[in-house]
């Protein structure tokens, strides 16, 4: 028994020694050339590397870079400023020995000194990169940066502010003192210098220096890429505006002159359109054409979303940043699919249905302008390969269209029949939360009718026999098409297959088996 125990406690001694090793060698890849220690504080990525298109931020006011590479900074700031007080003074290390500081990422191919656009950190590059420890600490400047940067427990906040505000004026100054307000490259030194000279007068008291870069990303705004804009200089660019806004203000005015005196009375016709559109439809929000048109401008080109029988979606972004679907109604269109959305999506609300936040109707164009749904719809994550729903998730789906669909059919003011229940129409949002879409055949039953006798409208294969036959439309009639794509979701596959081997309908094949 003790020879068995003896035993069993050496191979736990083992397996901890061996996974100690593994994580030890994991968090600390240091490059013997670079020379600088990793160990105490090693790398944590962000986590913002994920998504296929990174958004472009200017760090600390001073770094343009993207999100993926938000944390390496405090990475460095952190490792330079330990180098700083046990070596020489030196903020920064030479250019052969910086050439060889990516051994932290190794994991992370996304991220490094050249991908984040530090590859200038190094001493000689700049003026500002030559600066010692003890030239910052003694500066008078920087004594207002370290009584600010102190003491975060009062209110942090205010706190991060007054810091942030001193590092920029810090930099400014070298700037000024360096004549170099104008250079980039020194502009990011010149704050890295401030920022490392802070943590090093901090490296006692882990918890001031979390705090202390807990505040830094308040420095931080969204940038844009070199290849947008060109740049001047800030005396001309100041005379270039005041020209602009001057003229613009000119055109404007003698814009509206002519617009009162020559289109008064067709501008009270598109106002009274407008208001006998949207009575019945409160809480909507009314777009001009050219916020819709701005919105689905945000980039280089407009992003195409889909298509269907009323008109074509785009993805736009309002002014606030916020993400929106904008479906342009096609002027051939004769259907009152666009009134139809409007009345139903107005007075509904529930959060598998999704939203409506208002529309445009100007010369002679209309536009609705909904909630944006990330994951696309249900067709398309039932035909993907390279990742396929769980289970689980199909079931949360269906679970989540069968609440919506009861809330439609319980409507307080009359029943709804949506009359178009199928895959494309079941929006997906980012966590896989499904939305019901598309209200343009939807059609509302008084509470004193049961069913009605309508034209027949839908989608093939989806469509209840019955309302086919004789145009009876009732809540059933939903009911049949959800079970379909209840159908389809179990199952994976499509409702009609066009293959002339294999042209059975999905209800047949479940019929047969």
């Amino acid at each position: 028994m003790v020879v068995v125990k003896t035993h069993l406690f050496f191979q736990l001694c083992v397996i901890f020694a061996l996974t100690f090793f593994v994580a030890v060698s994991l968090a600390s890849p240091e490059d013997p050339d670079c020379g600088l220690n990793f160990t105490s504080s090693p790398y944590k990525p962000s986590g913002e590397c994920i998504a296929a298109d990174q958004e472009n931020i200017n760090e600390w006011d001073s770094f343009p870079t993207t999100r993926c590479c938000q944390n390496v900074l405090n990475f460095f700031s952190q490792a330079l400023a330990k180098q700083a007080i046990t070596q020489q003074g030196n903020l920064f290390l030479k250019k052969d020995q910086w050439e060889h500081c990516s051994g932290p990422f190794k994991h992370q191919p996304s991220v490094s000194i050249e991908n984040c656009g530090f590859r200038s950190l190094y001493q000689g590059s700049t003026k500002c990169s030559s600066l010692s420890l003890t030239n910052v600490l003694q500066d008078d400047n920087f004594k207002d940066v370290r009584d600010k940067c102190t003491g975060f427990d009062s209110s942090f906040d205010d706190a991060c502010r007054n810091c942030t505000g001193a590092i920029k004026s810090a930099r400014d100054h070298y700037l000024d003192q360096f004549y170099a307000r104008d250079n980039d490259t020194e502009r990011a030194t010149c704050v890295m210098a401030v920022v490392i000279s802070v943590a090093a007068t901090k490296l006692n008291d882990p918890s001031s220096i979390d705090d202390f870069f807990s505040c830094l990303p308040a420095l931080n705004s969204l940038e844009k890429s070199n290849e947008d804009y060109i740049k001047i200089k800030y005396s001309l660019a100041k005379a270039l505006i005041a020209i602009v806004l001057a003229t613009f203000g000119m055109i404007m005015v003698i814009m509206l002159v002519k617009y009162v005196t020559r289109n008064s009375r067709a501008g009270r016709k598109l106002v009274l359109s407008k208001s006998k559109e949207l009575a019945s439809c409160p809480g909507l929000y009314s777009f001009s054409k050219a916020e819709i048109e701005n919105a689905i401008n945000f980039g280089d080109e407009k992003k195409f979303l889909g298509r269907g029988s009323a008109g074509q979606v785009f993805k736009g972004i309002l002014p606030s940043g916020q993400v929106v679907a904008i479906k342009q109604i096609y002027r051939s269109n004769t259907s009152d699919s666009f009134t139809r959305e409007l009345e139903n999506l107005s007075r509904v609300r529930h959060p598998n249905l999704v939203c409506l936040f208002g529309c445009c109707i100007e010369d002679g164009e209309q536009y609705l302008v909904y909630e944006f749904c990330s994951a696309g719809n249900l067709a398309q994550h039932l035909l993907r390969k390279d990742k396929v729903l769980t289970w689980e998730q199909r079931v949360n789906i269906l679970r989540d269209c069968a609440l919506a669909l009861r809330y439609l059919h319980n409507y307080i003011d009359g029943y709804i029949v949506h009359r178009d229940i199928k895959l494309t129409n079941i929006l997906l949002t980012e966590d896989l939360q499904p939305k019901l879409s598309d209200f343009g055949l939807a059609r509302m039953l008084g509470m004193e009718e049961s069913k009605v006798f309508t034209d027949v409208r839908g989608t093939i294969g989806y469509m209840d026999p019955e309302y086919m036959s004789n145009a009876k439309l009732t809540c059933a009639s939903d009911i049949y098409s959800f079970g379909i794509v209840t159908l389809q979701v179990l199952s994976g596959q499509k409702v009609i297959e066009l293959d002339l081997d294999a042209r059975d309908q999905l209800t047949r094949k479940v019929y047969d088996d």
